[in-house]
């Protein structure tokens, strides 16, 4: 095992290190603002996952690969008769996706989890031995590590030299067709329409989000976006979830109909949220949601906001009643969660 703080041992010199000599590693980076790990076989990038950061269920949705409910299943099937098996694989195995669907969702997701672990400047990282039960299928063409980075670090370059924010309202000033724009450019300015915040178009495209909000700055540089005159105010949710990729699966369907999610990573963090940025709605999902649901009822800001549950059987009691709990399905859609919310929602 090595453990170093970043700055001491450079990350990207660590990995082609690896590379050189074909290691079986994990790699596990802990800072301030993210944590990480990326699991190396024979020096090639296996898989890189990043807390908080994009799941690759989540790509495989955005790219339009696969459903909400067939993701879902995959995960399932994951969980119950395939463990350690990684979700793209059981995806192809199963005929869901082609190989090349699923080295484009992984170059994707790779590509987004190492820039964010690469542009971290302060922190531990921690190498260790590969697990000898370790199961990570490589696939040509997305796992070599220089490549990625390589163009990991070229697109963390470009983010660093400006981005707008999340919460920005853009709208278009100028004539795009008087320009040399590059495809990336073409497809985030067709989803700006004067109403969506920027999170949302980056939740609709097949693309990192950093990279949507650097093209977004670049645009406005260029005199075609501006911040639009009125921002409608979407309304505010908070998702609270044991999964990492319920959490993330229901960030992208609500930010897609211009819903603002919060996700927090506990109870404790739900609270404070709950408290300081009053949300409009609340969904829970995962073990405990009934004694959940009663301490956020308990909050003088939890006592009105219509709170839905996230389960495979709708909960049954008195007690259902007395917290005013709604229900939807898993296996979720995006319809079946849009109608839920749509109580909430803003007509403007």
């Amino acid at each position: 095992m090595i453990r170093a703080q970043i700055g001491e041992i450079e990350l990207g010199d660590l990995l082609r290190s690896l590379e050189s000599n074909k290691r079986n590693a994990i790699l596990s980076v802990t800072s301030p603002t993210a944590q990480g790990r990326i699991h190396l076989r024979d020096g090639r990038m296996a898989y890189v996952q990043t807390t908080p950061g994009p799941h690759l269920g989540e790509y495989l949705v955005r790219f339009d690969y696969l459903t909400l409910g067939q993701v879902q299943t995959l995960v399932r099937s994951q969980q119950q008769e395939n463990p350690g098996t990684p979700l793209g694989y059981l995806a192809l195995k199963q005929g869901f996706i082609n190989e090349d669907e699923l080295n484009d969702v992984l170059h994707a997701q790779i590509l987004e989890a190492l820039a964010t672990l690469l542009g971290q400047h302060e922190g531990e990282i921690v190498l260790e031995p590969m697990p000898v039960n370790a199961s990570q299928v490589l696939l040509p063409g997305v796992a070599d590590t220089s490549t990625m980075l390589i163009e990991s670090l070229r697109r963390l370059d470009e983010w660093m030299r400006g981005r707008v924010e999340p919460s920005a309202v853009l709208q278009l000033v100028g004539d795009p067709t008087r320009h040399a724009l590059s495809p990336d450019a073409w497809s985030v300015l067709e989803r700006v329409d004067g109403l969506k915040r920027a999170r949302s178009i980056a939740l609709e495209c097949d693309l990192p989000e950093e990279q949507v909000y650097h093209v977004l700055f670049e645009l406005t540089s260029r005199g075609l976006l501006s911040e639009a005159e009125v921002r409608p105010q979407d309304p505010l949710v908070l998702v609270l979830s044991d999964s990492m990729l319920v959490r993330r699966l229901l960030l992208v369907t609500l930010e897609r109909a211009r819903y603002r999610v919060l996700l927090p990573q506990d109870l404790d963090s739900a609270k404070r949220m709950i408290e300081g940025l009053k949300p409009q709605g609340i969904l829970l999902e995962g073990e405990g949601f009934a004694d959940k649901a009663r301490q956020l009822r308990a909050l003088p800001n939890g006592r009105f906001p219509p709170i839905w549950v996230l389960a495979d059987q709708p909960p049954r009691g008195l007690w259902v009643r007395t917290l005013r709990l709604s229900y939807i399905a898993k296996p979720f859609s995006e319809t079946g969660v849009l109608e839920a919310f749509s109580a909430i929602k803003r007509t403007i």
